[in-house]
């Protein structure tokens, strides 16, 4: 019989499978120092601290929620100091040691964010920049005033998902179509694919994208939303205007939850866009209405022919109770020329001309008469081009500088083939009248052109002596215009106006003197793009936004000012890995037809050439933008505002890009043998965290410092392909690099079948995913750098 106090033998447990080579490496974590070592105090920016013996000052200062900045630092390994980020201050020591190799020690008085530190860490920062030959944006999205996401939204065009293009153009501005039409396209002008064969047309294809969204609402479908719509909040915001600025931020205000309700003088929305921009360049009930009806759809509010100053005061918005008010009532006010015989009949402001012609009637008596447009932008090439339309018998623009200074340069060409002509550098010195102040002609001096002014275009210079005049029956003023502020004085304390005539709004949280009560816009930038104001619009709302969540909006300036998109650094070596394909331009009308029309001229693209179109984008992205380490510190220490104006921003930091230390760079080859793991040469720091992680944690030693001095690079034994090298692809050098130098590939699960077995069974296998030219970001199921310690 069997002892009853004998426990029954356990039966076996199979074997557990060994550990795969890749979760023993995910499993190695930094040493830590044992609790027992003795502990000590040390002061570190006035704070007395614990660090324990043995510990480094970067650790005790990380250990006790200090920042100190790094590059090469990697919490595995010993401390490297190749970046020379972390370099501290030390009381009673001369030289600035680097604190991820320096000791701790009991008493030590330690200083992280002195001048000098900070002017140290600015230094090695501007010499890292000096040879990384790569961009945090691509240039296209950098010089868009908005920062669309453009290779985002062309990849999606390319794939023929023009709904989700369209949702990623909205999630910076809200009107694809819109934009599509009368967008400027600075982004073009900066697209590298030009150094291919031609630029993409970025415009012509978010045009395409918004407009079938469009023909989707028109069969009920609603237009799609960037992001989750939030619950309520329980606030009410009044926003004053419903052009592209006001309307932008109502779209965003919207979104967030806030109760929003636009106030419009004019008897239909819409503020410039609808009556300052022809039909025959943005028709209105075609493309305008649909996409303000996304606004509806938010639950926006109109309250149409209620004009500030007239109707209401600020006084009265905030004793109706909203929360805040955002003032985007756009510039009216149209320049004067200053010169002798101005007020003569027949001088026309130029917007109040375009105002009437945009609802379709014809101008009183505008047929048959001799017309001289007075301008370079947009809206005087629109008096020039509406003007022709009206059956004006000749029609001359006028414009101080040469055509290549223009604003609207690239419709001059348009305008003299429906019958426009053009005089460059030459000004009016008068307007010749009768005897009954009839204007009869105007006397133009000739200019020439100096040294570049403030715009950086070179300034113009009359020239004594060259007086001609040209004879007229109507001169149209369009040199520009500004904001109507004369309701300043009537219930509007605490709001100013600046001594340039717009009002006075701080350039990041666009707050005025008066607390609740934001501008943005035109009216505190001046007269800018559309693309401009419907960017600043976005801006402001999110400075409302937070003012209405009780956030500290000082702080909130902060953080935004750091969290701007910053410009590429260097200028970048053109690309030529590409086959030349033509960019497809949109057909147009005959010039002897569209002149007499205001229906649209251009001819959209067709879905195969708005696809096509698309996937002629290079996709210039960096898939590290999001979490790298070197961008994070150039905002910080860089404060890279420099693309942004310091007139209309309001902002004076020095950018990076402002490098003392420019010349020769060098321009690396991309490596894509490997599998898993994309090597970018030319973003690479020469950290050393790669070669460092891969030798001593993982053994396999497939980097290394190659060359000397200037030429010093951390690549691969002899500079071979990393797929030649005994590389695991366990993707630690892709995890710890700081800058996307080493990106993991996009990967996907797939089941195959093991025939090598006597009998044939499952399994599953990371593969390389598939890719095309327009490769979606890199993913991976490897430990994110955000999991790891910085």
């Amino acid at each position: 019989m069997a002892d009853p106090t004998t426990q029954p033998a356990a039966a076996p447990h199979p074997a557990a499978a060994p550990p795969s080579l890749a979760d023993q490496l995910l499993d190695v974590q930094a040493p830590q120092r044992p609790l027992s070592a003795p502990a000590f105090t040390i002061e570190v920016d006035g704070r007395q601290v614990t660090g324990r013996e043995g510990q480094t000052i970067l650790e005790v200062c990380r250990d006790n929620g200090i920042e100190i900045p790094t590059l090469c630092y990697e919490p595995k390994l010993p401390g490297f100091g190749a970046c020379r980020m972390c370099v501290v201050e030390v009381e009673g020591e001369g030289q600035p040691p680097i604190s991820c190799s320096r000791a701790a020690e009991p008493e030590m008085v330690v200083r992280t964010q002195t001048p000098r530190i900070r002017q140290i860490r600015r230094t090695n920062l501007e010499l890292i920049f000096s040879d990384h030959n790569a961009y945090c944006l691509p240039p296209c999205q950098n010089k868009c005033p908005s920062r669309i996401d453009i290779p985002g939204f062309l990849k999606a065009n390319a794939e023929g998902d023009f709904v989700e293009a369209a949702r990623i153009f909205k999630r910076t501005i809200p009107f694809p179509s819109v934009l599509g039409r009368v967008c400027p396209a600075p982004c073009e002008e900066h697209c590298r694919r030009d150094e291919v064969d031609e630029a993409i047309a970025i415009r012509d294809s978010h045009r395409y994208a918004g407009d079938q969204v469009i023909k989707a609402q028109a069969k009920g479908v609603k237009a799609p939303v960037p992001f989750e719509v939030q619950a309520s909040s329980g606030k009410r915001v009044a926003v004053i205007g419903s052009g592209p600025a006001g309307a932008s931020a109502a779209y965003y205000l919207a979104i967030a939850g806030h109760a929003v309700t636009i106030y419009e003088r004019d008897p239909e929305p819409g503020g410039m866009l609808r009556y300052g921009i022809p039909q025959y360049r943005l028709p209105k009930d075609e493309v305008l209405v649909p996409e303000y009806q996304g606004l509806t759809d938010l639950g926006v509010t109109f309250t149409c022919n209620a004009e500030l100053g007239r109707d209401f005061t600020i006084d009265d918005l905030q004793n109706q109770g909203y929360d805040a008010v955002a003032v985007a009532i756009g510039c009216y006010d149209t320049n004067k020329l200053g010169v002798p015989g101005e007020d003569a009949k027949g001088v026309l402001d130029g917007l109040e001309y375009l105002k009437i012609a945009t609802l379709g009637l014809p101008y009183p008596g505008h047929r048959g008469t001799r017309v001289v447009v007075i301008g370079g932008g947009f809206t005087a090439m629109d008096c020039t081009r509406t003007s022709v339309r009206q059956g004006a018998l000749e029609v001359t623009l006028v414009y101080r500088r040469d055509m290549k200074d223009m604003p609207a340069a690239n419709e001059v060409h348009e305008a003299i083939e429906e019958g426009a002509r053009a005089i460059f550098q030459a000004a009016p010195t008068r307007v010749v009248t009768d005897k009954r102040n009839r204007v009869t002609g105007v006397e133009l001096q000739r200019m020439r052109m100096g040294a570049p002014d403030a715009s950086g275009r070179r300034r113009p210079e009359p020239m004594p002596g060259t007086e001609f005049v040209i004879e007229c029956d109507r001169v149209l003023r369009a040199i520009g215009q500004g904001p109507q502020l004369g309701w300043l004085d009537r219930g509007a304390a605490g709001v100013a106006a600046t001594k340039q005539g717009r009002l006075a709004a701080d350039g990041v949280t666009f707050a005025t003197g008066r607390p609740g009560i934001f501008a943005t816009g035109d009216v505190r930038i001046g007269a800018a793009t559309v693309v401009e104001a419907v960017a600043e619009g976005r801006r402001a709302a999110y400075a409302v936004d937070a003012y209405l969540k009780g956030m500290d909006l000082e702080a909130i300036k902060t953080r935004q000012t750091l969290a701007e998109p910053q410009p590429e650094f260097l200028s970048i070596v053109p690309y030529t890995g590409e086959l030349k394909e033509p960019r497809l331009r949109l057909q147009a009308m005959a010039a002897e037809v569209r002149n007499k029309s205001y229906v649209e001229y251009e001819i959209p693209y067709t879905q195969q050439e708005a696809m096509a179109e698309s996937k002629r984008c290079l996709q210039c992205t960096c898939e590290a933008i999001g979490f790298c380490d070197l961008r994070r510190q150039g905002i910080e220490y860089g404060t890279t505002l420099a693309t942004l104006e310091p007139a209309r921003t309001g902002l004076s930091y020095r950018s990076v890009t402002e490098n003392r230390f420019t010349g020769h760079n060098h321009d690396y080859i991309r490596d894509d043998s490997h599998a898993f793991i994309l090597r970018e040469p030319s973003r690479c720091i020469d950290c050393g965290r790669c070669a460092n992680v891969c030798k001593e944690v993982v053994g396999a030693a497939c980097y290394d410092f190659m060359r000397t001095g200037f030429d010093t690079l951390v690549t691969t034994p002899l500079d071979m392909s990393l797929n030649t090298t005994p590389c695991v692809s366990c993707g630690r050098c892709a995890e710890t690099c700081p800058t996307g130098a080493l990106m993991p590939k996009p990967r996907v699960l797939e089941s195959t079948t093991s025939t090598r077995a006597a009998a044939s069974c499952a399994a599953s296998a990371w593969m390389r995913a598939p890719t095309t030219r327009c490769a979606a970001a890199p993913t991976s199921s490897w430990p994110t750098r955000a999991a790891r310690s910085r």
